[in-house]
């Protein structure tokens, strides 16, 4: 009975000690509110897959007349996007009294992702410094393509020489 005795006794003295211990510690119990915030920046970011257009890299012949190339932009944007190009200048050849016009080179864009939501699906002249031309618009997210396709007709009264202007794409928040 003795043993029985000290072992009912050493029982609950250990309940009374988890029980100080449970009530202690919860009593000790200070609730603090910690504010925790994440300023996310208004990010855009643009890459093109390549920086030249040469419709081929030789001599244009007016005996084929119409030449393609193209380009891809690539838009990385956590806001809805707009991009836009503009040229410096029509086609302008070494000599600056050559210059193919405007209506001669144009562009059409397209894409295959669900992100973008207007494109241009019909030939479009390129806008001049100061008045961008609109390439494609979507939603935000990540590496979405886009499709610039140049087109460019070389008639008979094109004088021979080396034709170039400068076409500057930007992405800009909508």
């Amino acid at each position: 009975m003795k043993g029985k005795t000290r072992a009912a006794v050493l029982m609950g003295a250990l309940a009374a000690l988890l029980v100080v211990a449970v009530g202690g510690f919860a009593l000790a119990a200070n609730p603090e509110q910690v504010t925790v915030t994440a300023p996310v920046a208004q990010t855009i970011r643009l890459s093109v897959s390549k920086n030249a257009v040469n419709f081929g890299g030789g001599s244009l012949d007016p005996e084929t007349g119409s030449y393609s190339d193209g380009l891809t932009a690539t838009v990385r944007s956590n806001v809805d996007w707009r991009l836009q190009v503009e040229k410096n200048r029509d086609l302008t050849g070494t000599d600056p009294a050559n210059v193919i016009p405007s209506s001669q080179l144009t562009f059409t864009s397209s894409s295959a992702s669900g992100r973008v939501t207007a494109v241009r699906n019909s030939a479009t002249e390129f806008g001049a410094t100061g008045s961008p031309t609109m390439v494609a618009e979507g939603i935000k997210g990540n590496n979405i393509d886009v499709s610039v396709n140049y087109g460019l007709t070389v008639t008979w009264d094109e004088s021979p020489d080396t034709y170039s202007a400068t076409h500057t794409y930007t992405v800009i928040a909508r």
